[in-house]
């Protein structure tokens, strides 16, 4: 596929799978598909615990699935064969990302009865006049860089988002940056499990896998009232130029997020948002899909843009969150679950 400069943005790793570790939380294993003895394509499993109609299951979540049918015609039932493989292997099964709607995967997730939905996305810019001169949608055409620049010389564009991102919400917490996870995320997360029609569990040991506090970009902030904690977020900073989305805009991402109580969640993501934006990020973002996080960066005085982070659900577990009251508004499913965070450094 390299050889015929195949249209993809990536390939499958070449080194085999690791055995999984027995106590690991999240087991990720590659498959691969034969035909007379060659690979034709293949795709990777993240294999994590779950929940899903307020009980225990393994969430599958596939990432990369990659056909050489992109390629050549003839092996054009690939991607078919690989899907169906990712329709037997669970009731919960999912992909995220995948950009535009109309791009050929969740076109073909969609021709075999699987479900796609964007994730919202939110943000909430802090240099207006930086906004205004980087983000290269605004520079799509001569037209629009022109009213970009004129807002952001001018201050047009600073009182307007001063105007729309106003917080609607109190700040009846405290937030601090931590160094390690700690008990209090069962504590939190047994809270709200209940409140989630379907979510890949962010117990601690989930969590820790998840987001090592090793790892030099990830922030974990402890919400806390009265010193008791009551909620946590995840943030990821990232360092770059000439990017795709944001051009050379310093910007950070809420990759996750979880809170024992509802009245704590609007705290936890304005607090999160001053968090970022002190370390220096012009622009602040996040994908979430569950209604009350949505509710709550909204009352944080987070905006609301265009999304190219779907979710695609199989047909079971569609089903699955459709029998349940609301379901559809209480997904939970973030910027950091699978492979979310491509793209964000």
């Amino acid at each position: 596929m390299r050889d015929g400069n195949a249209p993809t943005g990536f390939f499958l790793p070449e080194n085999p799978s690791r055995a999984p570790d027995p106590n690991s939380a999240v087991h990720w294993t590659q498959f691969v598909a034969v035909e007379d003895g060659a690979v034709r394509g293949g795709v990777i499993q993240m294999d994590q615990p779950g929940w899903l109609e307020n009980r225990a299951i393994r969430a599958l979540n596939y990432q990369s699935p990659l056909s050489e049918g992109i390629l050549d015609g003839k092996h054009g039932m690939v991607g078919l064969q690989l899907v169906k493989f990712m329709q037997r292997s669970g009731e919960a099964v999912f992909i995220v990302g995948m950009g535009s709607a109309e791009n050929p995967l969740p076109r073909l997730l969609k021709a075999a009865g699987w479900s796609i939905r964007p994730v919202p996305f939110l943000f909430r810019v802090r240099r207006a006049g930086a906004f205004f001169r980087q983000l290269p949608t605004l520079h799509s055409s001569r037209i629009k860089s022109i009213g970009a620049h004129t807002a952001a010389y001018t201050g047009v564009g600073s009182l307007a988002l001063h105007f729309m991102q106003r917080r609607r919400c109190s700040l009846n917490a405290s937030v601090r940056q931590v160094r390690e996870w700690g008990a209090w995320v069962d504590e939190i997360w047994e809270r709200f499990e209940p409140r989630c029609s379907f979510a890949v569990k962010r117990d601690l040991r989930t969590v820790q896998e998840l987001y090592p506090s090793k790892d030099p970009r990830v922030a974990i902030f402890l919400i806390q009232q009265d010193t008791h904690p009551v909620a946590w977020s995840v943030g990821f900073q990232a360092k770059t130029r000439d990017h795709l989305h944001f051009g050379n805009l310093q910007f950070a991402t809420v990759v996750d997020c979880a809170a024992a109580a509802t009245d704590a969640m609007p705290a936890a993501a304005a607090l999160t948002y001053c968090e970022l934006a002190s370390r220096g990020a012009d622009l602040v973002l996040t994908n979430v899909s569950h209604r009350l996080w949505v509710d709550a960066f909204r009352a944080a005085g987070f905006l609301v843009g265009p999304s190219n982070y779907h979710l695609g659900m199989s047909k079971a577990l569609t089903g699955a969150i459709q029998r349940q009251a609301d379901g559809d508004n209480r997904i939970h499913v973030t910027r950091g679950d699978g492979d979310g965070r491509v793209g964000l450094s």
